[in-house]
């Protein structure tokens, strides 16, 4: 039995492991804050409501089934309630009571480049390349040739 080893150490799974971890506690994160978790969740459950309507009506009636307000799941209503519960975000408008005050300003100079219009260089004969005939190369020879040749 031949045993071969490795120049380079196997790679630590471990580190490999947490940077998954890490970055799919990043993504749910990113989700929550978001607002965007209740519009996942909430397109899960017209997919589950789908499914399970498509099973004894067309296509067409379980779409519509599925979209009738008047006919919400129960995950459906939690996601209603849970945006009820958001806090709404404030409007970004400033009210006309508010004055603006210019702390700092810094004109700057416009930045200009300037136009550089590149000249060919004189032609040098001596320096460029010429046209020349290809190889000569003879004839293909006949079979009748081969002999006498």
């Amino acid at each position: 039995m031949r045993i071969v080893y490795h120049e380079t150490a196997p790679p630590d799974n471990r580190a490999l492991m947490f940077k998954r971890v890490g970055t799919i506690c990043l993504f749910f994160a990113w989700l929550c804050a978001s607002g965007a978790l209740l519009d996942t969740i909430q397109v899960l459950a017209w997919a589950r409501m789908f499914a399970g309507y498509t099973r004894t009506m067309s296509m067409a009636e379980a779409a519509v089934q599925t979209m009738d307000p008047d006919k919400p799941c129960a995950i459906c209503l939690a996601v209603h309630r849970a945006r009820e519960g958001e806090p709404r975000q404030q409007s970004a408008l400033i009210p006309a009571s508010v004055v603006k005050t210019l702390l700092a300003s810094v004109q700057n100079e416009p930045f200009i480049l300037p136009l550089i219009r590149p000249e060919w260089p004189d032609a040098n004969p001596a320096q460029m390349p010429s046209w020349q005939p290809p190889v000569p190369v003879p004839p293909p020879r006949t079979p009748s040739q081969w002999l006498v040749g």
